[in-house]
C-alpha cells in the first residue's frame, strides 16, 4: 500500500500487458477504424515485450502514458485487430520519446508522454488526428465519455485482438493523489479500464462538440479490474497543455511545423 496525502492507494498500472495494466471491461468491440486517432504501442524492455495505447495528435506526435516508456517502441496506426496485417494499418517506429521531467513512477504522477515517430503517418479514413483541450478547458464532474483500447476482458486474462470501448463518467470524487492534475472516471457496475490499456485516451465532446483527449490512461487504486469500486485515475491532458506546447516544439524542427496545423490545441 502507498499513502498518498490523507489517502491511502494501491497504485496499479493500467497499461504493461502481462506486468501491469488494464484492458476495457463490460464494453464492446469499437466498429473498425471509427476511433482513427488510436495508437497501438508494442514496446520492448530488455527481453520483454508490453503493449499500451496512444492517441495520435499530430502527423508524427503520440500522446501516451509516462509509465509506458521502453527501450523500443512501435506504433501501429490504422489497428482494428492487432494480431491481423490490416490494409488501413500503418506501423512507424519511435524515433524519440519525452517523459515529463517530474514523473513519479512510484505514484505515478505527471504520468504523461510524447513520442516522435520516425516519418509522418499518411492521414487516411482510418488514421487521423485527435484534438487536444485548451488550458482552460474544463469537463464537469457527470460528463459522459469514452475510453477505448486493447487491454484485458477480464483480471489476469488476455489482451484482447480487436479494439474495444466503453462509455464511462467523470467523477468528482475518486482516489486521486492529486486532482489539479489527475480525473477519474467509471462507467455504469464494473465498466471501465484494464491492464494493457495504459496510455490510451479519454475523450470527451469538447468544444464545439469535437471529440477531445481529456485525459491519458494511468492507474487504478485496486488490482481487480471488475470491482464496481475501482478508481480508473487518468492523467488530466488540460493541466498539461503548456507543456505539451513546448515539448511539441522541441520535437518538430521547421519544417515540420510549417506543414503541420497547430489548432488541434485549441
Amino acid at each position: 500500500m502507498l499513502g498518498v496525502g490523507w489517502a491511502v492507494i494501491t497504485v496499479v498500472l493500467l497499461g504493461l500487458a502481462g506486468v501491469s495494466g488494464d484492458k476495457i471491461i463490460d464494453g464492446r468491440e469499437a466498429s473498425p477504424n471509427s476511433r482513427p486517432y488510436m495508437a497501438f504501442l508494442d514496446i520492448s524492455e530488455d527481453i520483454h515485450k508490453y503493449m499500451c495505447g496512444g492517441a495520435l495528435i499530430l502527423p508524427n506526435v503520440v500522446l501516451s502514458a509516462a509509465h509506458c516508456k521502453g527501450s523500443n517502441i512501435t506504433v501501429i496506426l490504422g489497428a482494428h485487430d492487432r494480431t491481423q496485417n490490416e490494409n488501413s494499418q500503418q506501423v512507424i517506429p519511435v524515433q524519440e520519446m519525452i517523459s515529463h521531467e517530474e514523473y513519479d513512477e512510484t505514484f505515478l504522477h505527471n504520468d504523461i508522454m510524447l513520442l516522435k515517430l520516425q516519418s509522418h503517418a499518411i492521414i487516411t479514413d482510418e488514421v487521423n488526428t485527435i484534438r487536444l483541450p485548451g488550458a482552460g478547458e474544463h469537463f464537469e464532474p457527470g460528463t459522459t465519455c469514452s475510453v477505448a483500447g486493447w487491454g484485458l476482458t477480464v483480471t489476469d486474462g488476455a489482451g484482447s485482438n480487436v479494439l474495444r470501448e466503453v462509455n464511462v463518467t467523470l467523477q468528482r470524487h475518486c482516489d486521486s493523489a492529486n486532482p489539479a492534475l489527475q480525473i477519474c472516471a467509471r462507467g455504469t457496475d464494473k465498466k471501465g479500464t484494464c491492464n494493457g490499456d495504459s496510455g490510451g485516451p479519454l475523450v470527451c465532446q469538447g468544444r464545439n462538440n469535437i471529440p477531445t483527449v481529456a485525459g491519458i490512461v494511468s492507474y487504478s487504486n485496486t488490482r481487480k479490474c471488475e470491482d464496481r469500486h475501482r478508481s480508473n485515475v487518468y492523467a488530466k491532458v488540460s493541466a498539461y497543455r503548456e507543456w505539451i506546447e513546448s515539448k511539441m516544439n522541441i520535437l518538430l524542427d521547421g519544417s515540420s511545423r510549417g506543414r503541420v496545423r497547430r489548432p488541434l490545441l485549441y
